[in-house]
């Protein structure tokens, strides 16, 4: 009887996992569909995942989540700025040959310094949030970038942790849905 008990309860860690990750998106997807604007992008993956399965406690406040993507972004804003301002992977990698570009050197060399100032930084503020090294590379890959998107970025991860911390987690906890550590 308690194989099947253990059975059930990690079928409910499964489905509040992928309810709250459906929760999330649906947030940001009506977000995005109101707006106009890309509150959907890659590195939100990563991040709801970890918010939504209670994988990494640490990395999961506000602090983390929200400070590990705004350093993200202000490093890869930086970098490319410094290397590869105007150059994006979208239209290199459009071409029919881009290999042994300059562009693509600028963007490599953009990506390579957004990990770096990312890494540092995040190690230096505490803010480790191994998400937000994909936001980085977004944004030093011209991806997303500039003013406008890089704050549009930021506020997509607040709203994602926000609406988590104070409506997604409170639910799930209200019935009995709160994720295990996944890897126990």
């Amino acid at each position: 009887m308690s194989g099947v008990s253990e059975f059930e309860l990690e079928l409910r860690d499964e489905y509040s996992a992928t309810l709250n990750t459906f929760f999330h998106f649906a947030v940001l997807g009506l977000i995005t569909l109101v707006t106009g604007r890309p509150f959907l992008f890659p590195s939100l993956g990563p991040s709801a995942y970890l918010l939504a399965t209670g994988e990494q406690p640490r990395e999961e406040g506000p602090y983390h989540v929200i400070g590990g993507h705004t350093v993200a972004v202000v490093s890869g804003l930086l970098a490319y700025e410094l290397f590869a301002n105007d150059v994006s992977a979208y239209v290199v990698f459009a071409r029919p040959d881009p290999a042994f570009t300059m562009e693509l050197v600028y963007l490599s060399a953009s990506a390579t310094v957004a990990m770096m100032l990312t890494t540092a930084t995040m190690l230096v503020t505490k803010t480790n949030h191994p998400a937000a090294c994909a936001t980085t590379l977004i944004v030093g890959l011209g991806l997303m970038g500039g003013l406008e998107e890089a704050l549009i970025i930021v506020l997509a991860v607040a709203v994602l942790w926000y609406v988590h911390e104070h409506a997604i987690s409170r639910v799930a906890s209200w019935y009995g849905f709160d994720p295990d550590e996944p890897r126990e």
